[in-house]
């Protein structure tokens, strides 16, 4: 079927599984704290560290949240040379946490199973990169790992505590693959939940010059999504190109059947509306 049949199939798909609703996320309510600061051993193709450094280091969380109403936090962090990211150094961090209410969600990466075990009793969930193409994982995190390295850490997260699958469109530098692969693998056992944000060019990073990924490439992927997984839903997350892309992207996604779009353009909350959408609101990460 041609990419409108597409749309309109994955469109009634949502429509018969979750109604006309939408619910646009505004995440005030969520701290992002860093493990590591604003270092990152990996210095990945896509970041380069710079994302770490909009997020407050983990030692300073108390006095960020002193003048906020913070009802969670998002735990992330730099990798590692194996992949991971080092939160079961700060066990003792996420167990206060826990005991003073707030909800929790992590992005552990490549995490050994023993601090998996350790780290998840105090998760609420976590947010977790699938990435199956192997030249990808070379090319974007520097790092020699596989698809079933990958599959070993989410399976093994999943038996600890809830998991929302991550996956980026265009990762590979705008390229779409091994995108379709990881739905297909979600189609046998799906999640509750799943993310996708898309590449953005960044600034000081190998994929500074690159283009985003092709809207309709980005649609079908949304699109094969939302009609392998019908009773998933489905987030388009924050991280995602501005300006003008965005605001395209954004009514796509509508069309393309989502359940959520954080941070929404003005284009998608008008479309919303013209589409009689039912629509609500949320203050927190889109995972929580």
């Amino acid at each position: 079927m041609d990419l409108k049949q597409k749309m309109e199939l994955a469109y009634d798909t949502k429509i018969d599984n979750f109604g006309n609703k939408i619910e646009f996320s505004y995440p005030n309510e969520t701290v992002a704290i860093s493990t590591t600061n604003s270092e990152c051993f990996l210095k990945c193709a896509h970041c380069n560290g710079h994302y770490l450094k909009n997020m407050t280091p983990i030692n300073d969380y108390e006095n960020k949240i002193k003048s906020k109403n913070v009802s969670s936090f998002l735990i992330s962090g730099g990798c590692n040379f194996d992949g991971d990211v080092p939160i079961n150094k700060h066990i003792d961090t996420l167990k206060k946490l826990k005991e003073e209410g707030y909800k929790l969600n992590a992005h552990l990466g490549l995490m050994d199973e023993e601090s998996i075990n350790k780290v998840c009793k105090y998760l609420d969930i976590v947010s977790f990169d699938l990435v199956f193409d192997k030249d990808t994982i070379k090319e974007v995190y520097k790092i020699d790992k596989n698809a079933q390295d990958y599959i070993t850490a989410y399976e093994t997260i999943k038996q600890n505590t809830e998991v929302a699958p991550h996956i980026c469109i265009g990762l590979k530098g705008g390229e779409i693959k091994g995108e379709y692969e990881v739905i297909e693998y979600l189609s046998n056992n799906p999640p509750k939940k799943i993310t996708f944000i898309v590449l953005i060019p960044t600034k000081n990073t190998e994929y500074e010059k690159v283009s985003p990924p092709d809207l309709n490439k980005v649609a079908d992927v949304l699109c094969s999504a939302r009609i392998s997984l019908p009773n998933t839903e489905i987030n388009l997350g924050c991280m995602r190109p501005r300006g003008e892309y965005r605001s395209e992207l954004d009514k796509i996604a509508l069309m393309c059947g989502v359940n959520k779009i954080v941070l929404p353009s003005r284009s998608a909350k008008n479309k919303a509306i013209e589409m009689d959408m039912n629509i609500t609101e949320g203050k927190e990460c889109c995972v929580l």
